[in-house]
């Protein structure tokens, strides 16, 4: 999968709490914290195969996320501030090293390994739309550019509805981009395209009410071979829904 997350955000705030079909049952028990530095421990050791429940307790007034990224086959779980989420990740078969961000968007951000023995350590390139994104009939398109280090739509506003937004990387580095409702303190992922290799594009179609948002990278230190946080290096442009 490793692009777009795209509608399973927009099914309502249940789905969100819920992780998008993230389970918790069963596996050896790893706990997590989240606080306002980052999240601890910073990797994990596993066996080849493995399946883990990770507990993942979010001791901040933020909402934190954690994710699966470079291959790992872990989708987007939102903790709300104060609360612990139980959520099942299975190691692959082939062993090797996998890639999990918690992170805050905009905010502390971490890499967690998740190491067993030798093996793959997962693909990075364009990415395909999930079924959910599929589904929608787009009511109007964005073409989004992403460079190092911007962010540029072809249009700065759009009315609301079903929105497509199309990424095109125009540079070296892998990016992504990111589609952030705007909140008091913080930011709301509402859907994203991520590991999009230079020189290729992703789309995903999303239902957006009228609103503030921002359109942002979040690849951080650690993640896709880069060594700089995408966002805090400026790859990120408001977006109004009117």
């Amino acid at each position: 999968m490793r692009t777009i997350l795209g509608l399973c955000l927009t099914a309502g705030a249940a789905l969100l709490l819920l992780g998008c079909g993230a389970s918790g049952a069963g596996g050896r028990e790893v706990n997590i914290t989240q606080t306002d530095d980052g999240c601890t421990p910073t990797s994990v050791e596993a066996t080849a195969g493995e399946k883990l429940n990770l507990k993942v307790k979010n001791e901040t007034g933020d909402i934190y996320e954690i994710e699966g990224i470079d291959g790992a086959k872990l989708e987007e779980v939102i903790v709300p501030e104060g609360r612990t989420r139980s959520i099942g990740y299975n190691v692959p078969d082939s062993g090797g090293t996998t890639k999990l961000k918690c992170y805050v968007p905009g905010g502390a951000s971490t890499i967690i390994e998740v190491n067993a023995g030798e093996g793959p350590t997962g693909d990075v390139g364009a990415g395909e739309p999930t079924a959910q994104s599929e589904a929608l009939v787009a009511d109007s398109t964005v073409v989004v550019l992403l460079d190092e280090y911007t962010v540029e739509p072809g249009r700065a506003s759009l009315e609301s509805g079903n929105i497509e937004f199309e990424a095109v990387n125009g540079g070296k580095e892998i990016h992504e981009l990111y589609v952030l409702k705007v909140r008091e303190g913080g930011y709301d992922v509402v859907g994203e395209i991520e590991n999009i290799a230079g020189g290729d594009s992703g789309k995903m179609t999303l239902a957006l009410d009228a609103g503030e948002y921002q359109l942002a990278c979040l690849i951080v230190p650690g993640e896709a071979d880069s060594t700089v946080d995408h966002f805090k290096k400026g790859m990120h442009t408001d977006f109004v829904v009117e």
